[in-house]
């Protein structure tokens, strides 16, 4: 605690009487009242900048925040992908919600984020609301400067790891699809160069409505995240699967085909935002499976299987195998 000073030149109060009254009743002292007023206004002051110097909002981080956590190692980007309204911003809010409530991603255990107020305002949307409707997050802004980076740190098997889901909305990946060099898909762009792994968000709903369109959108999605892909890891998420019987069968089969053909051995989890029981498989349930297989294939990458390639020509150089051809 800082000792007040009496602001009179040459009065030593409180440490010795008071020069202005004569005396030891300092307190009354106008001149030392209106040091105790200077002191309190220097500290109001103090604590003022303290609580608005900190360098981030605690919303969804963008790109150039990201020194926030690159001093303590590199974070791991998941880039979500997929059309308008495929359900990647509900899927974070939902994802969240759950984390909220209880629920774990199996092995991982919460550590702290940067980026709470984003996910409480994604996440509030999905409660109930006065009228006893529950809404989606709202659409996503197409502007090709908007970032939206949502932070997680998770400790896994004695190690922290930054993670960030990477949101962007589906306007800017469908010119993204179109044209890879699009100037309007700038931040999808910046998604898929330094995402580590993917979400692909295929859209029930937009399969009943618009069908054979439906396909070819995800499909021409699926092949331009494939193009340059290097190995990176790419979990496949069939939104609001609470429809899913209603889908043509012949649609899903084509989309189901082509995707195994694109991505070979991916995995694929149906997810819906809306439970028809306390623990309910695509909601409870898989939305946390979505997060902790991505995570776990960030965890334990898998090898790059390289072929040999049989080199067929007469060339001595080439064919010579040393000592170990002759064993």
């Amino acid at each position: 605690m800082v000792k007040r000073r009496c602001s009179k030149e040459g009065c030593h109060a409180p440490d010795d009487f008071c020069l202005e009254l004569a005396g030891p009743l300092h307190e009354q002292c106008p001149f030392f009242e209106k040091a105790g007023a200077a002191e309190a206004l220097a500290k109001t002051a103090k604590r003022s900048a303290a609580t608005t110097s900190i360098p981030w909002t605690g919303e969804w981080l963008r790109p150039e925040q990201l020194d926030l956590l690159t001093h303590r190692g590199t974070p791991r980007i998941i880039g979500l992908v997929g059309a308008s309204g495929a359900g990647k911003t509900t899927y974070l809010a939902m994802l969240y919600s759950l984390l909220f409530n209880g629920k774990r991603i199996e092995n991982w255990d919460f550590a702290g984020s940067y980026t709470l107020n984003g996910w409480e305002l994604q996440a509030k949307t999905l409660q109930v609301q006065e009228d006893g409707t529950v809404r989606n997050p709202n659409a996503t802004p197409s502007d090709k400067d908007f970032y939206s980076l949502y932070h997680l740190a998770m400790r896994h098997d004695g190690f922290l790891h930054d993670i960030l889901f990477a949101d962007s909305s589906g306007e800017v990946f469908s010119k993204w699809a179109d044209n890879v060099n699009d100037p309007a898909a700038e931040n999808a762009r910046w998604i898929y160069d330094n995402a580590h792994a993917f979400l692909l968000f295929v859209d029930c709903e937009a399969i009943i409505e618009q069908r054979g369109r439906a396909r070819r959108d995800i499909v021409q999605l699926a092949e331009q995240l494939k193009s340059g892909l290097r190995g990176r890891p790419v979990v496949i998420v069939w939104a609001k699967a609470d429809l899913a019987d209603q889908m043509r069968e012949n649609i899903v089969e084509a989309i189901k085909r082509s995707l195994s053909e694109t991505f070979p051995g991916a995995v694929s989890l149906e997810i819906s935002n809306y439970s028809k029981s306390d623990s309910d498989q695509l909601c409870h349930i898989n939305n946390v499976g979505v997060a902790k297989t991505v995570l776990n294939l960030l965890a334990n990458p898998q090898p790059l299987r390289i072929a040999p390639v049989s080199i067929q020509t007469d060339d001595f150089f080439f064919l010579y195998r040393g000592s170990y051809g002759n064993k």
